[in-house]
């Protein structure tokens, strides 16, 4: 069977579990939540569990053997052989428990440590996000091509902070470079929808400095497969186990790097 056919299927399955877990998100959105603290600005609410249990479930129903790195569940390292997915039940947690309808939901699958095929549903308004390695990428049913913006200063670009002290203070120091050179820097709360505007032009580049594969894979193979380029900040290249990430319509990426590089 060709890859693409396989492929198909698992985009298939991706769509399915992420539309649903998105639409329970956005019923709940409006409803008292109870929210739970795992750490130093990070936080698990009732709907996050929810979410990633009716992901993973469809998953282990339909592919019992594949493995799972879920973000509210132990990861399952196992990204060199087989398949396996990357599961961000609910990105975008503080903007959620606020009321803030600006939130998503992530599901991607792996094979030997690529992408291959990628959904990001955004409950509020209801988009779909998705991509399969080699096959394009897409919002609902119009082909998304990364901008063609080559000047910093006529770049819109995102960042988000991460939880920890130290990194705050790292993103602080690039900001404090960045922010002379670049057109807006905006901010949204969730990496995931960061690289999906990337992926269809509505922003320039995305950065982060502390993420994890579930997270950022499906958006990895949408700004790819949209014509972009991504990288860890210091310029090497993005693997699953990466921390780190610079996206952008690939025009700019040199440029950017140079700013975002360590001093």
């Amino acid at each position: 069977m060709p890859l693409h056919s396989t492929w198909d299927g698992l985009l298939a399955l991706a769509e399915d579990a992420a539309r649903q877990a998105g639409e329970d998100l956005r019923r709940r959105l409006s409803s008292p939540h109870t929210v739970k603290a795992k750490g130093l600005r990070d936080f698990v609410t009732e709907a996050d569990v929810a979410a990633e249990r009716l992901i993973l479930e469809r998953i282990r129903q339909r592919f019992p053997t594949h493995g799972i790195v879920s973000e509210e569940s132990a990861p399952d390292p196992a990204f060199g052989g087989g398949t396996c997915w990357a599961v961000d039940p609910l990105d975008g947690t503080s903007n959620f428990a606020r009321g803030l309808p600006l939130f998503s939901v992530s599901v991607a699958a792996l094979e030997g440590g690529r992408p291959v095929v990628g959904v990001i549903y955004e409950p509020v308004p209801g988009r779909t996000f998705r991509a399969r390695r080699g096959g394009g990428a897409w919002l609902d049913g119009t082909p998304a091509r990364v901008s063609r913006v080559d000047r910093l200063l006529s770049a819109m670009v995102c960042l988000d902070w991460g939880r920890a002290q130290e990194d705050r203070l790292k993103v602080l120091a690039r900001v404090q470079r960045l922010g002379p050179e670049v057109g807006v820097l905006r901010t949204l709360g969730s990496a995931a929808l960061g690289l999906a505007y990337v992926a269809v032009g509505w922003l320039d580049a995305y950065f982060h400095l502390a993420l994890g594969p579930w997270d950022t894979a499906a958006g990895v193979l949408l700004v790819e497969e949209a014509g972009g380029r991504v990288t860890q900040v210091d310029g090497s290249p993005w693997a699953p186990q990466a921390t780190s990430i610079l996206a952008s319509n690939g025009a700019l990426h040199d440029q950017l790097l140079g700013c975002l590089r360590p001093a």
